[in-house]
């Protein structure tokens, strides 16, 4: 086994044996590709699962300060950056080696703390064992087969009768004797303000001047973390001055570059000094395994918006680094303005495009995806396709479009997660003819889910319902798949806009005006482009014939269950306004869910229990019966109510009478209850929507026609209260 090999498999937690190892904290075996595992209850609200007593005086004694379970003072909102779909969209997990807050189980121990030399001693123990076993097979005889390797456990006994070879280090007196009882204390979540600041300050003095020896190892890195997070200007920037030479490095290093990324969120000031030393070597740091999350953290996060171009700028080629003429400090161009500025000049714009499109397709081709994924390459990505559509002619562009499909259609997965690759993935998509959009679209058929769920994503796939005239493709790929998972969609603060962009795409409602504009200029484009024939209308109106089937049958199975939710109760309502269909079953579901008696009283306050409360005790989904009874949306602008299905609060009324006013749930007793109610207006739309029926219509009118009911009524305190007042003595 090689020493590569060994590093990522030795866990300090394990050991058999007379000879093995003590026992190590859980929050620091090595395990996991070499990353800290969090054990249950640590850093989570300090909750002591295991039994084990915290350190220090916690919930007693003469501190003042907060106790255990307390949050922390004025802790910010921690950014995180977004995952791939490829890897099921969200953002991505806190790092455990960046929680220095202090856990039950949290003790460091005799932990190996150098990179360099935790590597050099796995190398010294396999040497070992290998000269143990072939001594042994020549004492035996030399045509004995060779011993088996030593096992884990075996070697980590080997480990513990050598001398500890972190003691042998400069850094190691001041660390173990100074530094770490002070970080002990200074880590605390239950410390004061006051007594923080005093601890970050006697810590940061300790190792002001020796911070360079201090952070190369995983307890001096965490030690510096923890100066940066709660230090003030001063340490932090001492920190990061001392290092200065040492930023790119670190971000290489396995245990430094966590507190690279302290240092770039927690000190603005270093951020224009670290850009130099950084976009020399911007391609070979996104594909490092340990620099990229730094790097990622710093472009996506933290930069301004002139700094991110300034970062972008590692990307171009040396010709327009020299035509820049050093001015990046006072200017922040693009690669657009650049090439404006080269002027056509024969083949020099196209010389530059040849040398940025080289770039761009090594990372479609490299092997190891991680740069593929990192946003700061969507935004070359996207700079390269919208100089390459603007500056060259068209058969040059063609070509260039069909070698970037070539590269990169299969990873276009990897990249639509972020605003940029979107935009590269839907300019795509616009130009190109049917079969190069099959190319496009096929890889991204494998993560529907995903795609719905994540806000930039599924800019792709409103681009494609707009712009692919194939809607049978369009209709048994995606717009099938997305329906087939409807009742998980629904509950999904992103994924219920899929449904409903198949539904009601133009609709302000629930989509933002900046999304509903993006989208027609890209369609706009494609009919300009000649690239999209079909007229609109008839395109959306054939993928809601592939729609609505699955969406009705959504509702009929957890109608009950979605009209309680906010969300998934307006999938439900544009469900039963814009699909096509036999809509009866639906319906059905959704009576059958006011078939429970009303309480009497009323409860008072607003919104109880979703899921034990009467579905017109909420207020989501009163709204939702007043709508679907109303037939509409109110439409602002002709003040009145537009009505897609006709038929539809005739025959939602006379379901919602039968379910309130049989006699399972009260009958007439339970009708009087509502209209002392919650729902008023639910009551106002129902006797409106009734009023052209002629059985239920009278049933009602006996029921609310008699005497008294008006006047309990009036009573209520409830809005609306009196409109329907009104509407019962008109009956």
């Amino acid at each position: 086994m090689s020493s590569k090999q060994y590093n990522k498999k030795r866990s300090f937690g394990e050991g058999s044996g007379s000879g093995s190892a003590p026992s190590k904290s859980n929050k620091f075996s090595k395990s996991n590709n070499g990353k800290p595992s969090k054990p249950a209850g640590a850093y989570k609200g300090n909750s002591n699962n295991n039994g084990n007593k915290p350190k220090g005086n916690v919930n007693g004694g003469d501190k003042k300060g907060k106790s255990r379970s307390a949050p922390r003072e004025k802790e910010e909102e921690i950014k995180r950056r977004k995952k791939p779909i490829t890897a099921g969209g969200g953002e991505e997990e806190e790092d455990e080696d960046e929680d220095i807050s202090m856990g039950e189980e949290d003790d460091l121990g005799d932990e190996y703390d150098e990179d360099d030399d935790e590597l050099m001693g796995d190398q010294a123990l396999e040497k070992a064992g290998d000269g143990d076993a072939e001594a042994e097979a020549g004492a035996d005889g030399g045509d004995q087969e060779k011993k088996p390797k030593l096992s884990k456990s075996e070697k980590l006994a080997l480990h513990a009768q050598q001398p500890h070879r972190t003691t042998l280090l400069p850094s190691h007196p001041l660390l173990h004797d100074t530094l770490l009882p002070l970080w002990e204390t200074a880590r605390r979540a239950d410390l004061s303000k006051e007594q923080r600041k005093k601890t970050i300050n006697d810590l940061y003095n300790a190792a002001k001047g020796r911070i360079g020896e201090i952070s190369r190892g995983h307890k001096g890195g965490r030690v510096l973390q923890t100066i940066v997070k709660f230090g003030g200007k001063e340490e932090r920037t001492g920190v990061a001055m001392e290092l200065e030479s040492r930023w790119k490095e670190m971000m290489e290093s396995k245990y430094s570059k966590f507190l690279m990324s302290k240092l770039i969120r927690y000190c603005p000031s270093i951020r224009p000094l670290l850009i130099p030393q950084l976009t020399p070597h911007l391609l070979s740091l996104l594909n490092h395994s340990n620099a990229v999350a730094p790097l990622s953290d710093f472009y996506d996060l933290y930069a301004t918006s002139k700094e991110r171009k300034l970062l972008v700028r590692g990307f171009y080629p040396r010709e327009l680094k020299i035509f820049d003429g050093g001015k990046q400090a006072s200017e922040t161009k693009g690669l657009e303005a650049f090439l404006e500025e080269i002027g056509d000049d024969g083949k020099g714009r196209e010389r530059i495009l040849d040398s940025i499109e080289k770039t761009v397709l090594d990372v479609f081709n490299a092997t190891q995806k991680q740069a593929l994924a990192q946003s700061i390459f969507h935004r070359l990505v996207f700079e390269y396709v919208t100089c390459v559509f603007k500056f060259l002619d068209k058969e040059a562009a063609d070509k260039k479009l069909h070698e970037l499909l070539a590269a990169g259609a299969e990873s276009f997965p990897e990249i639509v997660h972020t605003k940029d690759g979107s935009a590269v993935v839907r300019e795509l998509i616009v130009r190109c003819n049917a079969k190069d959009r099959k190319q496009i679209l096929q890889p991204l058929r494998k993560h529907v889910e995903a795609l719905c769920k994540d806000a930039d994503a599924q800019m792709v796939l409103f681009t494609a319902f707009d712009c692919v005239d194939d809607t049978k493709l369009m209709g048994k790929a995606f717009v099938s798949d997305a329906i087939g998972l409807a009742t998980t969609l629904a509950f999904d603060k992103q994924g219920r806009r899929a449904l409903i962009y198949l539904l009601t795409p133009t609709s302000t409602k629930h989509f933002m005006p900046q999304t509903i504009s993006s989208l027609a200029a890209s369609y706009a484009s494609a009919r300009e482009l000649g690239t999209s024939k079909k007229d609109t209308d008839i395109r959306r109106k054939e993928l809601l014939g592939y729609a609505s089937e699955g969406l009705l049958k959504a509702v009929e199975e957890k109608g009950d269950e979605m009209v309680r939710d906010p969300g998934a109760g307006m999938v439900v309502q544009e469900t039963l306004l814009y699909a096509q269909g036999d809509k009866s079953k639906a319906i059905d579901t959704l009576s059958r869910a006011l078939e429970i008696p009303y309480p009497d009283p009323a409860p008072v306050e607003a919104n109880p229990d979703t899921m034990t409360s009467h579905p017109l005790d909420l207020s989501h989904s009163i709204r939702t019966y007043k709508t679907l009874l109303s037939g509409g949306h109110f439409n602002t602008s002709t003040k009145t109510i537009d009505i897609p299905d006709k038929d539809l609060p005739s025959n939602f009324a006379k379901a919602i009478w039968r379910s309130i006013s049989s006699s399972e749930v009260g009958g007439a007793e339970n009708v009087l209850r509502i209209c002392k109610g919650n729902a008023p207006f639910v009551m106002v739309e129902l006797i409106e929507a009734l009023k052209g029926s002629d059985g239920e219509f009278k049933e009602m009118k006996a029921v609310l026609g008699k005497k008294g009911v008006k006047e309990e009524v009036e009573k209520s305190v409830r809005k609306g209260a009196g409109l329907l007042a009104e509407k019962i003595a008109e009956l």
